[in-house]
C-alpha cells in the first residue's frame, strides 16, 4: 500500500494537503527504492528551478526522511527538486540541528508530467547506519516520513503529522516495517585526489614577492566497520574549493567566531559538537577551525629591519582521523584525532643573511566524545580533549553535559560542566571551570519560556581546542515568548518574545543588567517584518582596559527592524535598520540591503551591501606609563565601514555548476579628544601623539567550478582572489577608498582539484 494522506503543516495547519501524493518502497539486498509520484491539477505552475547540490532554493520539492537508527533522534534526509537537484542532510537531536555538509552517494530521477511529477530514488543501504548483527533474520523497523512542498502555495505536508505547538520531529515520525535479513555493509569508499596550485603572493612592507607551484596529492577514506559505526580518515587534505570567510571589523576585545566550512571537520559533527554558550555549531568545547589554522604576516617577529621571503597562508594537517557511530543501545561514539606540520617563515636581514622563525609548532589533537540516549528523547553525555604542542605541557579539557526532556518533550532540562587545565606562556599550569543549566519550556500552543544560569571561573580556557568568549562571569537569563500559528486575514503568523539578561563577574562588579522586547510577523502575502529594542544599564567593562582596572559604561539602548518580501518571487528584497546610541554621545547607525535576482530557473544573483556609521565612542586608545604609573588613554572614536557582496550559481546541469563570490569591504577609524582615566569614570586631559587613525580596504573572491563527473567523483577549478591595504587616512573618501582597493597588488591562487570515487 502506498503513504497517502498527507497533513498540511502550513498554511492550515491540521487540514489535508491539497493536491494528492503516493509514495512506494522496496528493497533489495543492496538498496531502498521509493517510486513518488506527486499530483497536480496545475502542473503547469509546477516551479522547478536548478542550483547546485545541496543548495535549499525556492520550488516544488519532496523529501524522504529516515530513522535507521529508530532512536527517535537521529534521520537521514534526502530531499530533492523536480529538476533533479539533490539534497542530503543529516539531522539529530530529534531534527532541532542538522549538518548540512553529510553528502553520500545517492540517486534520484525526476520528470514532470502532465498530472504532476515524479521522482523515483534509490538510496543504498550502505550510506546508512543501523542496527544489525550478521546472522540476524528478524524483522526490523525504522522511523520515516514522507514530505512535500508546493511553493506557489507556500504549503507543507507531513505523511506523519507533527503539530507545531509540540516540540519533537524524529520522534513523531511514522513507521517502516518488513525489512528482513539486512546484512551489515562493512563498506570502503576511497577518495584519492590530486592538486595542482599556481599561487602569487605580492610583496608588502615585511614581505617580499612570493610565486610558487604546488602539485600535491591526498587521500579521504570511509570505512564502515560495523553497519553503525565509520572510520573517516583524510591525509594531506586540502581544502582550496571552500568558499572565503566574509571580512568584518571587529574593535572589540572579543574573538570573531567563523562556522566551519570544511567537509571532513563538518560531518560527523553530531556526535562530537559539544555545545557551551552558543547554538547549533556555535561556540563550545571543540571548535575545529584550531585545527589547520590561517597564518597572518602579523605573527612573525620582523624585528631588525628582517623581510619574510616565505610564509604559508594556512598551518598544514598531515592527517586526521574520526571514528563516529552509535550502539544498539543508543550509545553514541566520537573519536578525533589529527597532527598538523610545524610550520615556519623564512627571513632575511639586511645583510642578506637567512633565517627562521617557527610561528606553529608540531601539534597532536585528541577528542573523545560520547552521549547516551534515556528516558523520553533525553540524553547525557561527557567530552575529553588534548591539546600537545610542542615545547609546551599538554592542554587538558573535560565536561559532561545534558539534555533532558519531560511531559512528551513539552518541558526540557539542558546543560554542562566542564573543566580546564591549560598552560601559560611561562609553562604554569592553570585550572579553570564553566558550567550552565537551563529549565524551559519547548512546547505549548501560544507560551514558551526559559531559565537560564552559567558561569565560567577566572582561569577556564578552552581555546586551544574550543572557543569560549570571556572568562570570569556569571549571570542569569529568563525569556518569554508568545506565538500565535493560526492564520488570519492580514498575519498567517507571530512571536513576541521577552529577554532579561543580568551578568557579574567574581569580585561583584557587574557588567550586564539587559532586557531585549522583539517580534517576529509574518504576513498573509508572505513579507516578514521583525524589530526590537534594547537596553542595557550595565554598570562597568572589566575587559575594556586590556586588564588594567574597570570601565564605568555608558548605559546602551537600541531599535532595529528588518522587511523581507515574499520569497516565492523572481525578486527578492530585503531591508534591515539598526540604531544605538548610549547615555554619553555615542551614535550607531545601520543600514543592510539585500536583493536576490534569478532572472531564469537555472541562475540566481545575491547582491548585498551593509553600511556602518559610528559616532563619538568612548573607547580605549593605549596604556602607557605615566610619572612611573601605568594609566588607560581613551579617546572618541568615530568608524565607517561599508561593504558590497556578490554571490551567484549557474548551474548548467544538476552536476556541472559555476559558483561565484565576490566582496569589497571598505572600513576606516578616526580618534580625537584624547584623556586619560582616572578611576573608573573620570578624565583628566593628556598630552598623547599616538596615531590610532586606520584604514583598511579589502576584496576576496572565489570563481568555483564543480563538476560530478561520476557519481561522487568531482573536477573542481578554483581562481582565488584577494588585495588587502591599509593606510591612516582616515579622511580619504570611500571613493578613494574604493578605486584603492582596486590599486592594490593582488594575490592570486589557481587551483585545479580532482578526485575520483572507489566503492570497494
Amino acid at each position: 500500500m502506498p503513504a497517502t494522506d498527507f497533513t498540511q503543516r502550513d498554511p492550515l495547519e491540521g487540514q489535508p494537503a491539497s493536491e494528492k501524493t503516493e509514495i512506494r518502497v522496496l528493497y533489495d539486498d543492496d538498496a531502498l527504492y521509493f517510486a513518488c509520484m506527486y499530483y497536480d491539477t496545475e502542473p503547469e505552475k509546477i516551479v522547478s528551478r536548478l542550483g547546485r547540490r545541496d543548495m535549499e532554493i525556492e520550488c516544488d520539492n519532496g523529501s524522504i526522511r529516515i530513522d535507521s537508527y529508530h532512536d527517535h533522534q537521529t534521520a537521514f534526509e534526502f530531499t530533492f527538486y523536480p529538476a533533479g537537484v539533490k539534497i542530503d542532510i543529516l539531522q539529530f537531536d530529534d531534527g532541532n540541528h542538522e549538518d548540512a555538509s553529510w553528502d553520500a552517494v545517492w540517486d534520484v530521477q525526476t520528470k514532470i508530467l502532465s498530472n504532476g511529477w515524479s521522482a523515483e530514488v534509490k538510496i543504498p543501504f550502505n550510506i546508512l547506519r543501523y542496527k544489525t548483527v550478521e546472522g540476524d533474520t528478524s524483522v526490523h523497523e525504522w522511523g520515516i516520513n514522507f514530505l512535500r512542498y508546493i511553493s506557489r502555495k507556500q504549503e507543507s505536508s507531513r505523511w506523519a503529522f507533527s503539530p507545531k505547538s509540540q516540540s519533537g520531529f524524529v520522534s513523531r515520525f511514522g513507521h517502516l516495517q518488513g525489512l528482513n535479513n539486512l546484512h551489515s555493509p562493512r563498506k570502503l569508499e576511497l577518495l584519492p585526489f590530486v592538486v595542482a596550485k599556481q599561487t602569487y603572493q605580492p610583496a608588502t612592507y615585511n614581505r617580499k614577492r612570493q610565486e610558487a607551484f604546488l602539485g600535491d596529492a591526498g587521500l579521504d577514506m570511509r570505512y564502515g566497520i560495523t553497519s553503525d559505526f565509520n572510520i573517516n580518515l583524510t591525509i594531506n587534505p586540502d581544502f582550496g574549493q571552500v568558499e572565503a570567510d566574509p571580512a568584518v571589523l571587529n574593535l572589540t576585545t572579543i574573538e570573531t567566531f567563523l562556522p566551519e566550512k570544511r567537509p571532513f571537520f563538518i560531518e560527523g559533527t553530531q556526535i562530537i559538537h559539544f555545545t557551551t554558550f552558543g547554538g547549533d555549531f556555535g561556540p563550545g568545547m571543540f571548535y575545529s577551525r584550531r585545527i589547520g589554522r590561517a597564518i597572518s604576516a602579523d605573527e612573525v617577529d620582523v624585528s631588525g629591519n628582517k623581510t619574510i621571503t616565505d610564509l604559508p597562508s594556512s598551518v598544514t594537517i598531515l592527517g586526521a582521523a574520526k571514528i563516529t557511530g552509535k550502539t544498539s543501545s543508543g550509545l553514541s561514539v566520537g573519536i578525533l584525532q589529527a597532527f598538523t606540520q610545524e610550520e615556519k617563515a623564512t627571513l632575511v636581514d639586511p645583510a642578506n643573511n637567512t633565517s627562521e622563525q617557527v610561528v606553529e609548532p608540531f601539534a597532536h589533537y585528541n577528542v573523545l566524545r560520547m552521549k547516551q540516549d534515556f528516558l523520553e528523547n533525553s540524553n547525557i553525555g561527557f567530552i575529553v580533549t588534548s591539546v600537545e604542542k610542542t615545547g609546551r605541557y599538554p592542554a587538558l579539557t573535560a565536561g559532561t553535559d545534558w539534555n533532558i526532556k519531560f511531559d512528551n518533550s513539552m518541558y526540557q532540562l539542558d546543560g554542562f560542566l566542564s573543566f580546564t587545565r591549560t598552560t601559560t606562556r611561562d609553562l604554569d599550569r592553570i585550572n579553570g571551570s564553566a558550567g550552565r543549566a537551563t529549565f524551559a519550556k519547548i512546547g505549548g500552543e501560544h507560551w514558551l519560556w526559559s531559565i537560564d544560569g552559567d558561569y565560567t571561573a577566572k582561569k577556564f580556557n578552552i581555546n586551544d581546542i574550543g572557543f569560549f568568549r570571556r572568562p570570569n562571569d556569571v549571570g542569569g537569563l529568563l525569556s518569554v515568548t508568545y506565538m500565535e500559528n493560526k492564520p488570519a486575514e492580514v498575519v498567517r503568523n507571530y512571536t513576541i518574545g521577552l529577554f532579561t539578561h543580568g551578568r557579574q563577574n567574581f569580585d561583584n562588579i557587574n557588567l550586564f543588567k539587559e532586557i531585549n522586547l522583539g517580534t517576529d510577523i509574518l504576513f498573509a502575502n508572505y513579507w516578514n517584518f521583525s524589530a526590537g529594542t534594547d537596553m542595557d544599564f550595565g554598570a562597568y567593562d572589566d575587559r575594556e582596559t586590556r586588564g588594567n582596572g574597570l570601565y564605568e559604561k555608558a548605559h546602551a539602548y537600541s531599535l532595529s527592524g528588518s522587511l523581507r518580501t515574499d520569497t516565492r518571487r523572481d525578486i527578492i528584497v530585503s531591508l534591515e535598520q539598526s540604531y544605538r546610541w548610549d547615555s554619553k554621545q555615542y551614535q550607531r547607525y545601520s543600514t543592510s540591503l539585500g536583493l536576490m535576482i534569478i532572472p531564469v530557473s537555472w541562475m540566481s544573483y545575491e547582491l548585498q551591501t551593509a553600511v556602518n556609521r559610528a559616532r563619538n565612542q568612548e573607547a580605549w586608545v593605549d596604556t602607557m606609563g605615566i610619572g612611573g604609573n601605568i594609566v588607560n588613554i581613551f579617546g572618541d572614536r568615530s568608524t565607517d565601514d561599508i561593504s558590497f557582496t556578490l554571490k551567484s550559481n549557474l548551474t548548467f546541469t544538476r552536476d556541472l555548476t559555476l559558483q561565484l563570490y565576490g566582496q569589497v569591504f571598505l572600513a576606516k577609524g578616526h580618534y580625537e579628544n584624547y584623556r586619560q582615566l582616572v578611576g573608573t569614570s573620570d578624565f583628566i586631559q593628556t598630552q598623547y601623539s599616538g596615531n590610532n587613525d586606520f584604514n583598511s580596504t579589502m576584496w576576496n573572491s572565489n570563481v568555483v567550478l564543480r563538476w560530478e563527473y561520476l557519481p561522487g567523483s568531482t573536477l573542481y577549478f578554483v581562481w582565488s582572489q584577494s588585495r588587502h591595504d591599509n593606510i591612516s587616512d582616515y579622511f580619504r573618501s570611500f571613493g578613494g577608498d574604493f578605486n584603492g582597493t582596486f590599486q592594490t597588488p593582488p594575490a592570486n591562487v589557481l587551483l585545479l582539484k580532482a578526485s575520483y570515487y572507489w566503492n570497494l
